[in-house]
């Protein structure tokens, strides 16, 4: 039986940061997630911070809050797959909708 692991690539450009996440947000490895956010958006205030979830297989509550959490501090995200796209539809619609969560 496979271990649950998450990987982060950072690759760092002149005007952004791309975090690409693969396996889980989920469990312990969120605040991992949270550590690399941190780092990101501490190397300054005019580079665009990108999460990459191309390959993200699992969400928990605790992901979800911080997925929404990077959402409402300016993250950009792409390449979800299905069910990660879903999470980021309702996070992207809480926004606009005002609701706090």
């Amino acid at each position: 039986m496979a271990t649950p692991m998450m990987k982060i690539q950072v690759t760092e450009l002149e005007d952004r940061v791309i975090l690409e996440v693969s396996g889980r947000i989920a469990g312990s490895f969120v605040p991992v997630l949270q550590s690399s956010w941190s780092a990101a958006i501490a190397g300054g205030a005019d580079r665009c911070v990108v999460i990459d979830l191309k390959h993200v297989t699992c969400v928990d509550r605790a992901g979800r809050a911080l997925l929404r959490s990077m959402h409402r501090s300016g993250a950009a995200f792409l390449r979800a797959g299905i069910a990660t796209q879903d999470i980021l539809d309702q996070i992207a619609q809480e926004q606009e909708c005002g609701h706090q969560a």
